[in-house]
C-alpha cells in the first residue's frame, strides 16, 4: 500500500505491521478505514507464511475511535458502511495467528476495541485508554463487553464503561488490560521484537494454540443476548443517542432527556 493510504500494511519476514495512518485525524476510524483493515486481514488470512500481526497507529494517537461526523452523515441518510465496524472487528478477532496492538496517545472506544481484539497489547507510557460510549448516549455491542470481562473482570468493566473517563497505561496495567508498558520511545521496537519472537515458534502449535484460547471461552462468547441486543437498538434510536451526537460534533454538552 502507498505511504498516503489510511493503512498502512508492511511485511517483514515472517510477520506483518499495520499501521493506521490518519495521524491528522488521530487516527479515527472511517469507512475507507474499516475497508482497509477487511482487505488486510483477508490477505493476512490468505498467507501462511505471516505467523504474528502488530497493529499500531502512525502519530501522537494510536486510534481515537470512530469518526462521528462521518458516522453520523452515513446515518443521517439511511446508509452504511461497505465494511461495518463489528464485521472489521470480529475479523480481527478471528484471525488465526497470534495479534499485538501497540498502543499510544489516544486509544479511545472503537480505537480500545480494536487494540483489546488483538491477543496482547503493548502500551506506551503516554497511552490513555477508555471507552466513551457514555457521553454520547451510546451503547457498544454485546462482543466488546464480552471480551472486556474476560480481560479484566466485570467490576472493572463496569468502572470504564460508566466513568467513560480514560485510565493512564500503568492503571491499565495493573487490571491487565494491557500486558506490558514501554517508554514511549520503545513502543515499536518492542513490539515488533515481541512479535519476532512469537513469529520465531511452530507455526501449527500457534494457529492451534490460539484456537484453544478462543474455545476455552466459547461459552461466554456463545451466550444469548438477543434481548441486549435490542435494548442496544433502542439505545441508538432514542432522542438520547441522537443528541449525545450531535452534542459532541457541535462542541456542547449534551442536554439528556431520559427518552
Amino acid at each position: 500500500m502507498a505511504e498516503n493510504d489510511v493503512l498502512r500494511f508492511e511485511r517483514r519476514a515472517n510477520h506483518a505491521v499495520l499501521t493506521l495512518n490518519r495521524s491528522e485525524k488521530r487516527n479515527a476510524l472511517n469507512g475507507a478505514v474499516f475497508e482497509a483493515l477487511d482487505r488486510a486481514f483477508a490477505a493476512i488470512e490468505a498467507d501462511k507464511s505471516i505467523r504474528a500481526m502488530v497493529l499500531r497507529g502512525e502519530g501522537a494517537a494510536f486510534s481515537s475511535g470512530v469518526d462521528l461526523r462521518e458516522l453520523e452523515q452515513v446515518e443521517s441518510s439511511g446508509g452504511r458502511w461497505a465494511v461495518s465496524p463489528p464485521e472489521a472487528f470480529r475479523r480481527l478477532e478471528a484471525l488465526p495467528i497470534p495479534t499485538i496492538a501497540a498502543v499510544q496517545g489516544a486509544t479511545l472506544t472503537g480505537g480500545l476495541v480494536l487494540a483489546l481484539l488483538c491477543d496482547l497489547r503493548v502500551a506506551a507510557e503516554n497511552a490513555g485508554l477508555g471507552m466513551t460510549p457514555a457521553r454520547i448516549g451510546r451503547v457498544p455491542e454485546y462482543f466488546v463487553f464480552r471480551k472486556f470481562i474476560a480481560l479484566i473482570g466485570p467490576a472493572h468493566t463496569a468502572e470504564i464503561m460508566y466513568t467513560a473517563a480514560p485510565i493512564a497505561a500503568k492503571r491499565a496495567y495493573e487490571i491487565g488490560l494491557v500486558d506490558r508498558v514501554v517508554a514511549d520511545e520503545r513502543l515499536a521496537t518492542e513490539a515488533e521484537a515481541m512479535a519476532e519472537r512469537i513469529a520465531a515458534n511452530a507455526p501449527l502449535s500457534l494457529r492451534a494454540m490460539k484456537a484453544s484460547v478462543r474455545r476455552c471461552l466459547s461459552d461466554a462468547y456463545n451466550a444469548a443476548h438477543e434481548d441486549i441486543d435490542e435494548m442496544r437498538k433502542a439505545v441508538l434510536s432514542s432522542r438520547d443517542g441522537k443528541e449525545g451526537v450531535r452534542a459532541f460534533l457541535e462542541k456542547r454538552k449534551p442536554v439528556w432527556s431520559g427518552e
